[in-house]
């Protein structure tokens, strides 16, 4: 939640954090980390998407 509410850069209406003290506190380098997070997460999310497809082990018998 602190990295959305970080990369979104304005506060939500409904939110179970507090978007107004994380933007408040929020250091120029957690903008860079949150985004490093997002990317990594996503570029995660994909290549075990390619992995689950590509390499499907569960109907070969061995």
């Amino acid at each position: 939640m602190y990295a959305i509410v970080i990369r979104r850069q304005k506060p939500a209406k409904a939110t179970i954090v507090n978007d107004e003290a994380i933007l408040r506190h929020a250091r120029p380098i957690d903008l860079v980390l949150a985004r490093v997070m997002h990317y990594s997460f996503t570029i995660a999310m994909i290549l075990s998407v390619y992995g689950y497809f590509a390499y499907d082990f569960g109907e070969r018998a061995y």
